[in-house]
């Protein structure tokens, strides 16, 4: 691998220019294509249980209950809580009550819905029951493990984001389960879409299906990114500063399309044609929760590309709207503009009235 030279910093952020992005966020009009799951939470007190004449063992009361949309759902919310009016879902969902729960929890929040089908036969909504007894979350109910996406709905489901495209800012690519919508036929007619339209952002963030994806801006994370490179590591093991650089060049120069490659805590690298840019992770003070933070910064990243900007400054968005999101404890968080700006201002050094540091980075020349 050649040796990082840096030619200049990539520009951080000012805090007019990030308002100026946040304004234009609320101008954009985005898709979302994927895996929409719904989280289940079951909180169980025992103080209640009772033995069930039926079977002879003790119940499991139920003392409340909460429902959160996850996977593309994840996505979708952090788009409107970060202030974009116009979010259309599109996937697929069964004719059961998670289908419902879902379509009704997205409606809440503005998002339209008339593009999420409902398959009938051989599917079920990707549903995830947590059982919780005190702090301890028991064994999880798993719902669509076993769909089978009809040749009909994978059709369905394509003519419509082709009917959509032409009026969207930007198109954010979700893949979240293996027995969701992405089976290889879907993908495949997917790419075909995408060079329909060369000028249109579609940005993809897949858990196992990344190489797929060659016609789309790729959001990714260091682990997946290695391993497409063939440097594998194990879980929870770190991937070195100069695998993640290497990586990040060896999938811009297969595609062609910029490349994002969160590392967590230690940041966003960013691959375009300009060269390799290192955006800071953030340092957050106290405990935090790192559930939903990839669809976090993929949120921010899509939305800052629609409004316009370039890769780093959506790059650069995308660390603060995760950096929001994993400060909320137990829950998979979203972050406002008010959030956004109190976490710049909260980080910047005090009396600090420049650019924005915790936003900066180092750009590097292959």
């Amino acid at each position: 691998m050649a040796r990082n030279v840096k030619i200049g910093d990539c520009a951080p952020l000012t805090e007019s220019r990030l308002r100026r992005i946040l304004d234009g966020i609320t101008r954009t009009r985005v898709l979302v294509l994927g895996d929409f799951c719904l989280d289940i939470y079951w909180f169980i007190d025992p103080s209640r249980s009772e033995k069930s004449l039926e079977t002879g063992r003790m119940t499991n009361p139920v003392s409340r209950q909460r429902y959160s949309p996850g996977g593309a759902g994840n996505v979708v919310n952090n788009l409107v809580a970060a202030g974009c009016r116009d979010v259309r879902a599109l996937g697929v969902i069964g004719d059961d009550p998670w289908g419902r729960e879902m379509t009704r929890q997205l409606e809440h929040i503005g998002v339209k819905t008339e593009d999420l089908l409902v398959q009938k036969e051989r599917w079920a909504t990707l549903a995830y029951g947590k059982p919780h007894i005190g702090k301890q979350e028991r064994q999880r109910f798993d719902f669509g493990n076993f769909n089978r996406l009809s040749s009909l709905t994978a059709e369905t489901l394509l003519g419509r984001l082709r009917a959509r495209v032409p009026e969207a800012d930007a198109v954010i690519i979700n893949q979240q389960v293996r027995q969701g919508i992405h089976t290889r036929g879907f993908r495949q007619g997917l790419v075909r879409l995408m060079r329909e339209f060369p000028k249109t952002i579609f940005i993809a963030d897949s858990r196992h299906f990344s190489e797929s994806f060659v016609t789309a801006l790729l959001k990714i994370n260091d682990h997946e990114a290695a391993r497409l490179c063939g440097t594998v590591r194990a879980a929870g093991a770190p991937v070195l500063r100069a695998e993640v650089h290497s990586a990040a060049r060896e999938l811009f120069a297969r595609t062609g399309k910029p490349v994002f490659v969160t590392r967590g805590s230690r940041g966003i690298v960013v691959m375009d044609d300009r060269g390799l840019c290192e955006i800071p992770g953030i340092r957050i003070r106290g405990r935090t929760d790192t559930v939903g933070a990839g669809d976090s910064a993929l949120a921010g990243i899509g939305l800052a590309l629609a409004a316009g900007s370039d890769t780093v400054e959506a790059a650069q968005l995308g660390s603060l709207v995760a950096g929001v999101t994993i400060r909320k404890l137990n829950q998979t968080g979203t972050a406002s503009p008010r959030e956004i700006l109190a976490l710049v201002r909260e980080s910047a050094p005090a009396g600090h009235a420049g650019p924005l540091d915790p936003l900066g980075g180092r750009r590097h020349l292959s």
